[in-house]
Protein backbone atom coordinates (compact mmCIF):
# COMPACT_ATOMS: atom_id res chain seq x y z
CA UNK A 1 0.00 0.00 0.00
CA UNK A 2 3.17 2.38 -0.91
CA UNK A 3 0.64 4.66 -3.11
CA UNK A 4 -2.31 4.74 -0.38
CA UNK A 5 -4.68 8.04 -1.36
CA UNK A 6 -2.28 8.71 -3.76
CA UNK A 7 -3.39 10.60 -7.16
CA UNK A 8 -1.73 8.94 -10.49
CA UNK A 9 -2.11 9.40 -14.28
CA UNK A 10 -0.89 7.21 -17.25
CA UNK A 11 -1.27 8.07 -20.64
CA UNK A 12 -1.98 5.05 -22.65
CA UNK A 13 -3.32 2.89 -20.09
CA UNK A 14 -5.81 0.84 -21.84
CA UNK A 15 -3.29 -2.41 -22.50
CA UNK A 16 -0.28 -3.69 -22.82
CA UNK A 17 2.46 -2.27 -20.70
CA UNK A 18 0.01 0.45 -19.68
CA UNK A 19 -2.81 -1.69 -18.13
CA UNK A 20 -0.44 -3.11 -15.88
CA UNK A 21 1.05 0.20 -14.68
CA UNK A 22 -2.87 1.31 -13.94
CA UNK A 23 -3.40 -1.70 -12.12
CA UNK A 24 -0.22 -2.58 -10.38
CA UNK A 25 -1.02 1.48 -8.80
CA UNK A 26 -4.43 0.52 -7.97
CA UNK A 27 -3.45 -2.54 -6.13
CA UNK A 28 -1.26 -0.45 -3.84
CA UNK A 29 -4.45 2.01 -2.71
CA UNK A 30 -3.85 4.93 -5.30
CA UNK A 31 -6.56 7.09 -7.23
CA UNK A 32 -5.57 5.98 -10.77
CA UNK A 33 -6.63 8.23 -13.89
CA UNK A 34 -5.27 6.95 -17.05
CA UNK A 35 -6.81 7.50 -20.64
CA UNK A 36 -6.54 6.32 -24.01
CA UNK A 37 -8.40 6.35 -27.69
CA UNK A 38 -10.54 2.59 -27.46
CA UNK A 39 -13.26 3.27 -24.95
CA UNK A 40 -13.89 -0.19 -24.62
CA UNK A 41 -10.88 -0.96 -23.98
CA UNK A 42 -10.85 1.72 -21.23
CA UNK A 43 -14.13 0.70 -19.86
CA UNK A 44 -12.57 -3.16 -19.70
CA UNK A 45 -9.85 -1.88 -17.82
CA UNK A 46 -12.03 -0.18 -15.35
CA UNK A 47 -14.11 -3.55 -14.72
CA UNK A 48 -10.90 -6.11 -14.60
CA UNK A 49 -9.89 -3.23 -11.85
CA UNK A 50 -13.04 -3.39 -9.67
CA UNK A 51 -12.37 -5.05 -6.42
CA UNK A 52 -8.42 -3.31 -6.01
CA UNK A 53 -7.39 -1.35 -3.14
CA UNK A 54 -7.87 1.94 -4.71
CA UNK A 55 -9.63 3.46 -7.83
CA UNK A 56 -9.80 3.94 -11.79
CA UNK A 57 -11.13 6.11 -13.72
CA UNK A 58 -10.78 6.51 -17.64
CA UNK A 59 -9.97 9.33 -19.77
CA UNK A 60 -10.96 9.50 -23.47
CA UNK A 61 -8.14 11.41 -24.73
CA UNK A 62 -5.29 11.41 -27.69
CA UNK A 63 -1.92 12.35 -26.82
CA UNK A 64 -1.33 13.76 -30.25
CA UNK A 65 -3.21 17.01 -29.25
CA UNK A 66 -1.87 19.55 -26.64
CA UNK A 67 -5.67 20.31 -26.18
CA UNK A 68 -6.74 17.06 -25.91
CA UNK A 69 -3.83 16.03 -23.03
CA UNK A 70 -4.60 19.56 -21.22
CA UNK A 71 -8.39 18.64 -20.82
CA UNK A 72 -7.47 15.04 -19.78
CA UNK A 73 -4.80 16.13 -16.88
CA UNK A 74 -7.18 19.01 -16.07
CA UNK A 75 -10.14 16.77 -15.30
CA UNK A 76 -7.83 13.93 -13.49
CA UNK A 77 -6.03 16.52 -11.25
CA UNK A 78 -9.42 18.03 -9.55
CA UNK A 79 -8.81 20.94 -12.24
CA UNK A 80 -5.22 20.98 -11.21
CA UNK A 81 -5.05 20.95 -7.82
CA UNK A 82 -3.77 17.31 -7.22
CA UNK A 83 -1.65 15.19 -8.64
CA UNK A 84 1.26 12.91 -6.65
CA UNK A 85 2.38 10.22 -9.65
CA UNK A 86 2.23 10.62 -13.65
CA UNK A 87 3.78 7.62 -15.96
CA UNK A 88 3.42 8.96 -19.05
CA UNK A 89 3.60 5.82 -21.29
CA UNK A 90 1.33 6.11 -24.42
CA UNK A 91 3.81 5.34 -27.49
CA UNK A 92 3.44 3.37 -30.77
CA UNK A 93 5.70 0.89 -33.20
CA UNK A 94 5.24 0.62 -37.02
CA UNK A 95 6.27 -1.60 -39.29
CA UNK A 96 9.75 -2.65 -40.27
CA UNK A 97 11.47 -0.86 -42.94
CA UNK A 98 14.55 0.40 -44.27
CA UNK A 99 15.14 4.05 -43.24
CA UNK A 100 14.72 5.22 -46.53
CA UNK A 101 11.60 3.44 -47.19
CA UNK A 102 9.99 4.44 -43.89
CA UNK A 103 6.66 6.74 -44.90
CA UNK A 104 6.91 10.48 -43.42
CA UNK A 105 3.32 10.65 -42.48
CA UNK A 106 4.16 7.49 -40.52
CA UNK A 107 7.61 8.68 -38.76
CA UNK A 108 5.34 12.15 -38.24
CA UNK A 109 3.11 9.91 -36.47
CA UNK A 110 5.17 7.95 -34.52
CA UNK A 111 7.20 11.21 -32.88
CA UNK A 112 3.35 13.20 -32.35
CA UNK A 113 2.59 10.29 -30.28
CA UNK A 114 5.99 9.10 -28.39
CA UNK A 115 7.77 12.33 -28.35
CA UNK A 116 5.21 15.49 -28.26
CA UNK A 117 2.72 13.44 -26.62
CA UNK A 118 5.27 12.99 -23.42
CA UNK A 119 6.16 16.38 -23.96
CA UNK A 120 2.39 17.70 -23.39
CA UNK A 121 1.94 15.23 -20.64
CA UNK A 122 4.98 16.97 -18.76
CA UNK A 123 3.92 20.38 -19.55
CA UNK A 124 0.53 20.14 -18.08
CA UNK A 125 1.50 17.63 -15.12
CA UNK A 126 4.62 19.44 -13.77
CA UNK A 127 2.70 22.92 -12.82
CA UNK A 128 -0.07 21.29 -10.74
CA UNK A 129 2.72 19.01 -8.88
CA UNK A 130 5.38 22.45 -8.72
CA UNK A 131 1.74 23.84 -6.62
CA UNK A 132 2.74 21.19 -4.29
CA UNK A 133 6.54 21.29 -4.41
CA UNK A 134 6.87 17.09 -4.69
CA UNK A 135 5.93 14.54 -7.89
CA UNK A 136 7.26 11.98 -9.57
CA UNK A 137 6.76 11.52 -13.39
CA UNK A 138 8.22 8.25 -15.19
CA UNK A 139 8.73 8.06 -18.59
CA UNK A 140 8.15 5.26 -21.14
CA UNK A 141 11.39 4.78 -23.41
CA UNK A 142 12.64 1.59 -24.97
CA UNK A 143 15.57 -0.88 -24.79
CA UNK A 144 15.94 0.98 -28.51
CA UNK A 145 16.53 4.14 -26.94
CA UNK A 146 20.39 2.86 -25.93
CA UNK A 147 21.31 1.53 -29.54
CA UNK A 148 20.82 1.61 -33.02
CA UNK A 149 17.27 0.37 -34.21
CA UNK A 150 17.60 -1.78 -37.65
CA UNK A 151 14.10 -1.69 -39.08
CA UNK A 152 12.89 0.48 -36.58
CA UNK A 153 14.49 4.10 -37.40
CA UNK A 154 11.21 5.91 -36.35
CA UNK A 155 10.80 4.04 -32.96
CA UNK A 156 14.21 4.14 -32.08
CA UNK A 157 14.72 7.61 -32.60
CA UNK A 158 11.87 8.54 -30.92
CA UNK A 159 12.72 6.77 -27.74
CA UNK A 160 16.14 8.25 -27.64
CA UNK A 161 14.44 11.35 -27.54
CA UNK A 162 12.23 10.39 -24.57
CA UNK A 163 15.24 9.77 -22.55
CA UNK A 164 16.46 12.94 -23.96
CA UNK A 165 13.66 14.86 -23.04
CA UNK A 166 13.44 12.86 -19.83
CA UNK A 167 16.91 14.17 -18.14
CA UNK A 168 16.71 17.73 -19.48
CA UNK A 169 13.34 18.18 -17.59
CA UNK A 170 14.97 16.57 -14.50
CA UNK A 171 17.85 18.95 -14.44
CA UNK A 172 15.08 21.73 -15.06
CA UNK A 173 12.91 20.86 -11.80
CA UNK A 174 15.56 18.69 -9.74
CA UNK A 175 15.51 21.70 -7.06
CA UNK A 176 11.77 22.08 -7.12
CA UNK A 177 10.79 18.73 -5.81
CA UNK A 178 9.94 16.66 -8.92
CA UNK A 179 11.79 13.89 -9.75
CA UNK A 180 11.69 12.63 -13.85
CA UNK A 181 12.87 9.40 -14.60
CA UNK A 182 12.76 7.04 -17.36
CA UNK A 183 12.20 2.94 -17.85
CA UNK A 184 13.65 1.15 -21.17
CA UNK A 185 11.95 -2.24 -21.36
CA UNK A 186 12.88 -4.65 -23.66
CA UNK A 187 10.24 -7.57 -25.35
CA UNK A 188 7.25 -7.82 -23.26
CA UNK A 189 3.84 -9.97 -24.34
CA UNK A 190 2.07 -7.31 -25.67
CA UNK A 191 -0.44 -6.34 -27.68
CA UNK A 192 2.43 -4.39 -29.53
CA UNK A 193 4.50 -7.06 -29.24
CA UNK A 194 2.17 -9.46 -31.22
CA UNK A 195 1.68 -6.90 -33.63
CA UNK A 196 5.32 -6.52 -34.00
CA UNK A 197 6.23 -10.40 -34.63
CA UNK A 198 3.06 -10.48 -37.29
CA UNK A 199 4.73 -7.53 -38.95
CA UNK A 200 8.14 -9.44 -39.36
CA UNK A 201 6.30 -12.34 -40.94
CA UNK A 202 8.81 -14.77 -38.35
CA UNK A 203 11.75 -12.93 -40.10
CA UNK A 204 13.82 -12.14 -36.57
CA UNK A 205 16.30 -10.27 -38.68
CA UNK A 206 13.97 -7.77 -38.64
CA UNK A 207 13.49 -7.77 -35.05
CA UNK A 208 15.55 -4.62 -33.57
CA UNK A 209 16.70 -5.15 -30.08
CA UNK A 210 16.99 -8.56 -29.77
CA UNK A 211 15.17 -11.10 -27.07
CA UNK A 212 16.02 -12.12 -23.72
CA UNK A 213 17.21 -15.73 -22.66
CA UNK A 214 14.07 -16.29 -21.01
CA UNK A 215 11.46 -14.87 -23.33
CA UNK A 216 9.30 -11.63 -23.46
CA UNK A 217 8.48 -10.69 -20.24
CA UNK A 218 5.41 -10.45 -18.36
CA UNK A 219 4.09 -6.60 -18.32
CA UNK A 220 3.18 -6.82 -15.06
CA UNK A 221 6.38 -7.48 -13.98
CA UNK A 222 7.61 -4.80 -15.50
CA UNK A 223 5.80 -2.15 -14.36
CA UNK A 224 7.22 -2.76 -10.63
CA UNK A 225 9.73 -1.45 -11.88
CA UNK A 226 7.84 2.12 -12.74
CA UNK A 227 6.07 1.57 -9.38
CA UNK A 228 9.90 2.03 -7.59
CA UNK A 229 11.02 4.61 -9.61
CA UNK A 230 7.63 6.37 -8.75
CA UNK A 231 8.14 5.18 -4.47
CA UNK A 232 9.31 7.29 -1.84
CA UNK A 233 12.44 4.14 -2.37
CA UNK A 234 12.96 5.75 -5.68
CA UNK A 235 13.58 9.02 -3.86
CA UNK A 236 17.64 9.87 -5.40
CA UNK A 237 16.97 8.94 -8.57
CA UNK A 238 16.54 11.33 -10.82
CA UNK A 239 17.57 11.67 -14.92
CA UNK A 240 17.86 7.83 -14.89
CA UNK A 241 17.11 5.92 -17.83
CA UNK A 242 16.73 2.14 -16.10
CA UNK A 243 16.94 -0.59 -18.65
CA UNK A 244 14.58 -3.67 -17.80
CA UNK A 245 14.95 -6.16 -20.10
CA UNK A 246 16.24 -9.45 -18.88
CA UNK A 247 19.98 -8.83 -20.12
CA UNK A 248 18.59 -8.65 -23.98
CA UNK A 249 21.26 -5.47 -24.26
CA UNK A 250 23.99 -6.62 -21.83
CA UNK A 251 26.01 -7.36 -24.53
CA UNK A 252 25.34 -3.96 -26.77
CA UNK A 253 27.50 -0.79 -26.50
CA UNK A 254 25.32 2.46 -26.07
Amino acid sequence: MRFEAKRVIVTGGTSGFGEAIVKAFAAEGADVHFCGLIDTEGKRVMADAEGLSGTVQYHHADVREESSVAAFIHTATDDGTRLDIAVNNAGISHTAARFADQDMAMVEDVFRTNVMGIWFAMRHEIPVMLKSGTGAIVNTASILSRSGAEWMAAYGTSKHAVVGLTKSAALDYADHGIRINAVSPGPMLTPMFERALADIGGDMSKFAGGLPKGGPANPNDVAKTVLYLASEEAGYMNGANVIVDGGTSSGQHA
